[in-house]
């Protein structure tokens, strides 16, 4: 066994100053697996003891391995619960009470895209006065008009939250014609939210795959010209508004028809928090977290297993 006094440094720093393993395994010249294994010794020898509460709906352990496998991601896995309605609940009140960190200095931009999941978690965010806090769109509408989940949506919500500003890009997720969408930036209605959104601090997503399109009806008519050049054999999901393979890279940036904030604005935002509920989108999400087009994850238990399973 590792000296006590070793052990409670590395716990202290874990626990106490929420240092990451990256940062831990830096520190004491140690690999992220000695890093889990002496964090779990110091719970054996009653270093750390750890109370489980009511409230306490996470898998650590699941974290830690997934931690480990995928460097500089940050790993969030909310335990199952009796039925995918409650595990839901669990995984946006999780999201919530992490946004709400996120917010803390109360001077912050977020960036917003849609989904429903970001949805519930914006309902379940604390009604309080955050009068410097921006959310704002860096992604056009994604034209879901008869959904409550709208990007626009999105914006107004979580800004009514806080008692914040949300601004908005008044135009679709798709310009197909590039004179058009290159024409649009010089317009005062957009430039202001670009400039805004060019300086995120943090921006919260989901991920989709090709049939999130297919449920739009004029992307679904279109998808062949808003992806041009892409082999849709390819697409292991949908991010930003942009398809990419199983290893996170980018297939259409030559032919790009996204209105917004370019690739290389967005993966420049320090923080870009994704929500991923169920398992169903496994793949979106390995393929996210190989490429690094997100840094933090919170996902249900299933959801990891599940991509645990997968790269095993």
């Amino acid at each position: 066994m590792l000296d006590r006094t070793i052990l409670s440094q590395i716990a202290e720093d874990y626990y106490l100053n929420k240092l990451p393993f990256g940062d831990i395994s830096k520190k004491y010249n140690i690999s992220r697996y000695l890093v889990n294994k002496y964090l779990n010794e110091a719970v054996k020898v009653g270093i750390v003891k750890i109370e489980i509460t009511e409230n306490s709906n996470r898998n650590p352990q699941i974290e830690h391995i997934l931690c480990d496998k995928f460097k500089d991601i940050n790993f969030y896995v909310v335990q199952d619960d009796i039925n995918n309605i409650t595990t839901s609940e669990h995984l946006a009140n999780f999201a919530a009470t992490y946004v709400d960190e996120v917010l803390q200095g109360n001077n912050k931009i977020v960036g917003l895209t849609w989904g429903e999941t970001i949805y519930t978690m914006i309902d379940s965010l604390k009604n309080r006065p955050l009068e410097a806090v921006k959310f704002t769109q860096f992604l056009g509408e994604n034209m879901k008009y008869n959904s409550t989940a709208g990007s626009m949506r999105m914006v107004e919500r979580a800004a009514k939250k806080v008692s914040g500003e949300f601004l908005t890009l008044p135009a679709p997720l798709y310009i197909l014609n590039d004179s058009v969408r290159n024409g649009l930036y010089s317009e005062p209605s957009l430039q202001n939210t670009i400039a805004v959104a060019d300086n995120m601090d943090a921006l919260i997503t989901g991920v989709g795959t090709i049939l999130s399109l297919d449920s739009i009806p004029i992307w679904k008519q279109n998808l062949n010209a808003i992806f041009s050049t892409v082999n849709t054999q390819e697409i292991a999901g949908l991010i930003y508004g942009r398809p990419y393979d199983i290893n996170g890279r980018f297939l259409n940036l030559e032919a790009d028809k996204v209105l917004g904030l370019r690739i290389d604005q967005i993966l420049k935002v320090p923080k870009r928090i994704c929500l991923v509920r169920g398992k169903s989108k496994y793949m979106p999400v390995i393929g996210a977290i190989k490429g690094k087009l997100i840094t933090d994850v919170i996902m249900t238990e299933g959801m990891a297993y599940k991509i645990l399973n997968e790269i095993s």
